[in-house]
């Protein structure tokens, strides 16, 4: 008497595969990090050189240094006071903390990896890149009074500046995987533009950072994260080619919104009919 075996998984292994077998860093993923944080590094050195050795000397710094005199000439109490605060947002401890919450919600709410290794990659790229970079070129901190203790890397680029452009413009790509909610949207937006603004104008207030210091560190953070958007685009493209239908939707793709109602695709038919 023979027996067949059932190769369909149970409804208990599909609800564990987004744990087991959709990983997303996978040797492709890995590969779009290594390609992605490699340009990074040579163009941020490369700008940060060319700043220092042949800009900072001339109209461009004295104008970058103009800036933190102005704020170090209006400091008040109530100012040092929240911008002490504002810098905070993207202070490393904090940034750790953020960050894990953020995908262990993430992680547990959506059954899946893909999220939560997205902003864990994005955020810890633009750290390493920032780090070297910032060795590199060397560039000093502002002539002003420093409020905050100086650490022992260069003011090129700004380190807040780039955590919190990955992090919460992170937060945003996320949560537009997952709605098509205008106002939902519309929230993580506003906090996506205003909170690294409000890091950036902190750090320049507290004469840690010149002006282009902090330009640079937010497209440096907008940088790292469409690299991570597309490493862990990869890893899933390859979930999707091995595994197939085997894996539940959420695993198989990145954006998992659908369209409203109101916005369902119009058939051939319908659009002659409205003619």
């Amino acid at each position: 008497m023979s027996t067949t075996v059932d190769t369909v998984p149970s409804a208990h292994t599909r609800g564990h595969d987004g744990w087991q077998r959709a990983w997303p860093l996978r040797v492709s993923a890995l590969l779009v990090i290594a390609k992605g944080g490699a340009v990074m590094l040579l163009l941020w050195s490369a700008a940060g050189l060319v700043l220092v050795k042949l800009l900072d000397d001339g109209p461009v710094g004295d104008w970058d240094r103009s800036v933190n005199r102005w704020f170090a000439d209006h400091r008040t109490p109530t100012w040092n006071s929240l911008t002490n605060y504002g810098s905070m947002m993207a202070e490393t401890q904090v940034k750790v903390i953020l960050v894990a919450v953020a995908s262990i919600v993430m992680i547990l709410l959506w059954r899946r990896w893909h999220d939560a290794v997205f902003l864990v990659v994005a955020v810890a790229l633009e750290a390493l890149v920032f780090v070297i970079v910032s060795f590199i070129v060397d560039r000093d901190r502002p002539p002003v009074a420093h409020l905050d203790p100086v650490p022992p890397s260069g003011s090129f680029p700004s380190g807040h500046s780039g955590a919190a452009a990955a992090f919460y413009g992170g937060l945003f790509v996320i949560v537009c995987w997952h709605t098509r909610k205008r106002w939902i949207r519309g929230i993580f937006l506003v906090l996506a533009v205003l909170a690294p603004l409000i890091v950036a104008t902190s750090r320049v207030y507290r004469g840690m950072h010149h002006p282009i210091d902090v330009a640079a560190g937010l497209l440096l953070g907008l940088s790292a994260m469409f690299v991570a958007r597309a490493a862990v685009a990869a890893g899933v493209r390859d979930i999707d080619r091995k595994a197939g239908p085997e894996m539940p939707e959420r695993v198989r793709h990145l954006d998992l919104t659908i369209p409203e109602r109101d916005e369902a695709p119009v058939s051939l038919e319908q659009a002659g009919a409205t003619r």
